[in-house]
């Protein structure tokens, strides 16, 4: 379930829509796109919105060209209320060098369609983007049991022990969106969040968005990484008969770190190396004070 993502950013796909990449860059997004459906759709997506915003604004936009220094001035002026979010920023301030480098009344108005476009998606007003991030921090070591609860397929110990159970099945691109929307994690960080299966395949856990939340690689000590290692020991007792695939999964479901707690008899993650497999022949807890 560990998986990395290289996707051309939203901005380029935006030059590249307009025709400002330069050549070496152009053949470079071109070639990723041929290769990549997800970012290929995405600039179909930005592209068709562009299209409409300027078809519905054209006649306000021909007003505002009049003007020029008011036009930047006003333009300043809202980008730096907007800008909220550091990877906003950073993309606010590259569109706004591209404007200014340019000095085209027609790349100007350009730039204002993706800027207020974009905004327009991935921002929903400062007080309700706040009441979103807000939300989303709650939930950065363990998912909002209402909206992941787990879920399973119908499935024997014996079949989640075999050869086939050791492929994970890879979470579709527009399922992962859909989970970042669901979380409030807008724009989707992919290299920020593994979106994740609460309870795993290993384990019976189903492809269902009830099953799925985005858990961080870093920036806490429960992140992704450690959350592999439980679910590797539970497959491992569950195969050599020293668990239930039930208790596994009602465990793993209910609260993960508690599991993890449980299973490894550690208040903190253990790293890979000795005590990790030590801990591992304990089990069932019982024998853990009498093997010693």
């Amino acid at each position: 379930m560990r998986e990395k993502h290289l996707h051309v950013a939203d901005e380029e796909l935006l030059l590249q829509a307009g025709g400002e990449t330069d050549p070496s860059s152009s053949a470079q997004v071109q070639a990723h796109l041929e290769s990549c459906p997800q970012c290929c759709a995405r600039l179909k997506e930005l592209e068709s919105a562009l299209a409409e915003f300027s078809e519905a604004h054209r006649e306000t936009w021909k007003a505002e060209l009049s003007g020029a220094a008011g036009r930047r001035a006003q333009l300043k002026a809202r980008l730096a209320e907007l800008a909220v979010h550091e990877r906003e920023q950073r993309w606010l301030r590259a569109a706004w060098v591209a404007v200014i480098e340019r000095r085209q009344a027609a790349v100007f108005a350009g730039v204002g369609i993706a800027v207020f476009l974009l905004l327009a998606v991935l921002v929903h007003g400062p007080a309700e983007r706040a009441q979103i991030m807000s939300a989303s921090l709650e939930h950065w070591e363990e998912p909002n049991l209402r909206l992941t609860p787990g879920a399973t397929v119908p499935v024997t110990e014996r079949e989640v022990c075999g050869v086939a159970a050791k492929t994970v099945p890879v979470v579709p691109a527009s399922l992962k969106r859909k989970v970042f929307e669901e979380y409030g994690v807008t724009p989707p960080e992919p290299d920020a969040y593994e979106v994740d299966y609460l309870i795993t395949p290993e384990l019976g856990g189903a492809t269902d968005i009830r099953n799925l939340w985005p858990e961080p690689y870093q920036d806490t000590v429960w992140n992704a990484h450690v959350k592999d290692q439980l679910e590797d020991r539970l497959h491992r007792m569950v195969c050599r008969g020293d668990l239930d695939l039930a208790t596994a999964q009602r465990d793993i479901s209910t609260d993960w770190i508690a599991a993890y707690r449980k299973y490894f008899h550690a208040d903190q993650p253990v790293s890979d190396g000795s005590s990790f497999n030590f801990s591992d022949r304990l089990l069932p807890v019982p024998k853990l004070f009498t093997n010693l």
